[in-house]
């Protein structure tokens, strides 16, 4: 009877120590090159350092301990995770996406790429969760573009000029000069300043066209969701597109 209480002592201690050997080991005990870490600092040194651990092969999501306010974000990919291109997001404290920038890149979601850190647009802004997920991809390229569409319906042809936002932006109509009867501006939705306004210039006379939309006149034109512009003149060869955020609507257009 002694023989089998001290055997069956024996086979739980087993049974016990192969179940601690085959549990996973927390995600901090993890070599670097398989962990996923977002850190999220700021450039005055006023908040510490926050370093996110998140999990591979889903949707995973973190708060820090720290909710800053932060300036830059930085995802750190460990070099046996499968997918290298992840991305990850930062919420602020309303759960609303924080728009970064890298280099030339502007964006809401973010990559490692071993390129450094994102630079947050707004600067300093408290952070509420930090979300990665397989199914995040990069934002379309125009997002932080301006796209100035020009047309004429009559002659069926169009063409489309993409322009730099930020600063004051200058360039030919892609292809042929026209002459054109429409314009219609689309600010990308990463664009800072949603009003932004761009002006055409009549080819030889480098004169502003006049345009009209729903009973706005201007020289200027805008997008606000409403669509396309028309020459108040009729059709015109266009010579160039300036784009510039101190350009003002003259009137409630």
């Amino acid at each position: 009877m002694q023989y089998t209480s001290t055997t069956s002592l024996l086979l739980s201690l087993l049974l016990a120590t192969q179940t601690t050997l085959a549990a996973p080991a927390p995600a901090g005990n993890y070599p670097i090159s398989k962990q996923i870490r977002v850190a999220l600092s700021d450039s005055t040194g006023a908040h510490a350092q926050q370093l996110v651990s998140l999990q591979e092969g889903s949707r995973s999501s973190a708060t820090p301990q720290g909710t800053g306010p932060f300036d830059f974000v930085s995802v750190l990919i460990g070099s046996e995770i499968a997918q290298q291109d992840l991305r990850c997001q930062v919420l602020d404290s309303a759960h609303n996406p924080i728009i970064g920038l890298r280099g030339a890149n502007t964006d809401i979601t973010f990559s490692d790429a071993g390129k450094g850190a994102w630079k947050f647009r707004a600067g300093a802004t408290v952070v509420s969760e930090v979300v990665c997920d397989p199914s995040f991809k990069q934002i379309d390229s125009d997002a932080g573009k301006l796209r100035v569409v020009l047309a004429n319906d009559g002659a069926g042809f169009a063409t489309q000029t993409v322009l730099d936002a930020g600063a004051r932006a200058e360039a030919a109509p892609i292809g042929t000069k026209g002459p054109y009867e429409t314009v219609e501006l689309r600010v990308g939705e990463l664009v800072e300043k949603q009003d932004y306004r761009c002006q055409l210039l009549e080819e030889g006379s480098n004169a502003p066209i006049a345009v009209e939309r729903k009973g706005s006149k201007d020289v200027t034109f805008g997008d606000g969701g409403k669509g396309e512009w028309t020459f108040q003149a009729g059709e015109k060869r266009v010579g160039n597109i300036v784009c510039d955020p101190a350009f003002t609507k003259a009137d409630a257009a």
